[in-house]
């Protein structure tokens, strides 16, 4: 498995993958722009396309390790200390 963090450009193309998905299919049902309708039903087909890279990207990205190795850090230190309960804390 892949542990290096993704590029910074990945999560841009990521949400650039949302944002057109949605001004598309926005813009083809309330306010079609030029062209749009000369594609029928194809919109959708665009539309769902995006979507699936969109999902598909985001099952890719690999956050940032320094943020894992915190987050276990974290995890390990509630469990030394007795769990991290509020009970355990109430004076």
């Amino acid at each position: 498995m892949n542990d290096k963090p993704s590029p910074p450009w990945f999560g841009a193309v990521i949400l650039g993958c949302l944002v057109v998905a949605t001004a598309w299919i926005l813009t083809y049902t309330l306010a079609p722009i030029p062209g749009q309708h000369a594609l029928g039903g194809w919109n959708y087909a665009i539309v769902g396309v995006l979507l699936g890279l969109f999902i598909g990207l985001s099952m890719a990205w690999h956050g940032d390790p320094l943020e894992k190795s915190r987050r276990e850090a974290r995890a390990a230190h509630a469990e030394r200390s007795g769990g991290g309960s509020a009970a355990g804390n109430a004076g």
